[in-house]
């Protein structure tokens, strides 16, 4: 009981002394609704705005991830792995896979927002053909207060990407919101009934921020640290029974690879100034899929 009095006081002093980059209390009582209120908004506005498809893409492309960039005073790491993107000649878009925000308010978003738009770059609408960045929902962008501003800028994140080639393949990549560390049954069932049409497409690329495995352990990950066991399991055995091949994870701070079944999994680091060499991932499609992880010039 002692023990207990004692971590108390230590989480509410933690609470009331924490300056915005430190939410230890959104950390424990999110103050943004829950997956399926969101997924349920993301939805409504895929279904109102239409689906993201980009046509007449060369047979071979490259697509860049980066992730955790926790944006304070600048985004410069992301406009640098964007601006790699863009003077790619094979570069189609960019993702950011979560946790943008180090600390509460607008700030973080209008920054990555002000990056966004390159010369390839388009304000987050689903315009044809046109390279972009899309944005992925994390954690941290919930307990800080800031679902509304991610919400704001980027509409949705729950939704998909599909690329036509110009010889007739079907690329998909499907982004999802695991930002309270579930998919939740929307979501999932959502899910399930996408990847039955796995048949049309060449290659199926999904991402979301939560990682699945807890193979590295890292505090600030803590409690939403990774799905219930039961859903990792869960999801693992549909993206193999319908012929996903990569599944981009983030969270964790640590890069990370692995190979179940026919499935690649690979983490990326994280993109924010504590990280002395950061990296972030290209994944190229063509008639294999593979990706290679390159090191931000710094």
């Amino acid at each position: 009981m002692k023990q207990h009095s004692i971590l108390l006081g230590i989480v509410l002093s933690l609470t009331l002394s924490a300056c915005d980059s430190l939410d230890v209390k959104g950390m424990f009582f999110s103050s943004g609704s829950h997956t399926e209120d969101r997924v349920a908004a993301w939805l409504e506005w895929d279904e109102q705005h239409g689906p993201n498809i980009i046509e007449n893409v060369p047979d071979d492309y490259n697509i860049y991830f980066c992730s955790d960039p926790h944006i304070s005073d600048n985004a410069d790491r992301v406009a640098a792995v964007l601006d790699a993107e863009h003077n790619d000649p094979a570069g189609l878009f960019s993702v950011v896979n979560g946790d943008i925000a180090n600390k509460g308010g607008e700030e973080p978003y209008r920054m990555l927002d002000s990056v966004m738009r390159l010369p390839k770059t388009f304000d987050h609408t689903p315009l044809k053909s046109e390279d972009t960045c899309f944005a992925i929902i994390g954690n941290h962008d919930i307990y800080f207060d800031c679902q509304e501003h991610f919400q704001h800028y980027f509409h949705t994140s729950t939704y998909t990407v599909e690329i036509h080639t110009v010889s007739g393949a079907k690329d998909l990549f499907v982004f999802l919101d695991s930002g309270n560390a579930t998919l939740g049954a929307r979501q999932t069932a959502w899910l399930k009934e996408l990847l039955a049409k796995h048949e049309e497409y060449r290659h199926i690329v999904l991402a979301t921020h939560t990682n699945l495995f807890r193979t590295s352990y890292n505090y600030s990950t803590t409690p939403a640290a990774t799905m219930p066991e039961e859903e990792c399991y869960a999801l693992m055995r549909l993206m193999e029974e319908n012929d996903v091949d990569l599944f981009v994870m983030a969270h964790f701070h640590y890069r990370e690879e692995h190979q179940i079944g026919s499935v690649r999994y690979v983490m990326t680091d994280n993109l924010n100034e504590q990280n002395e060499q950061p990296s972030y991932l290209v994944v190229s499609c063509g008639n294999d899929i593979n990706y290679k992880f390159h090191y931000l010039p710094l």
